[in-house]
């Protein structure tokens, strides 16, 4: 079964960022599975100065708050951890 245009597949991830008060500071979309989602985010993470969080969701829409339980998340502390191994 094919989605419209414009609306989220089940297979379309979408890594957001949060800075400290919660606010979305970066929104991308993934086209891959959840792993190099995790990775996209990782990259965010490091680039994005504001990013303390990133999260991994299923596709909602351009304007979603991404309120629900995501499907993975890191924060600065989970990277530091990573980087150390």
């Amino acid at each position: 079964m094919a989605a419209r245009s414009g609306e989220p597949t089940e297979s379309s991830l979408v890594v957001i960022a949060r800075n400290a008060s919660g606010q979305i500071v970066t929104r991308i979309s993934s086209h891959r599975d959840l792993v190099g989602a995790m990775h996209t985010g990782c990259c965010v993470l490091t680039l994005k100065l504001d990013a303390v969080r990133v999260e991994v969701h299923y596709g909602e829409g351009p304007t979603s708050e991404y309120r629900g339980k995501p499907l993975a998340a890191m924060c600065l502390d989970d990277l530091a951890v990573e980087q150390t191994r």
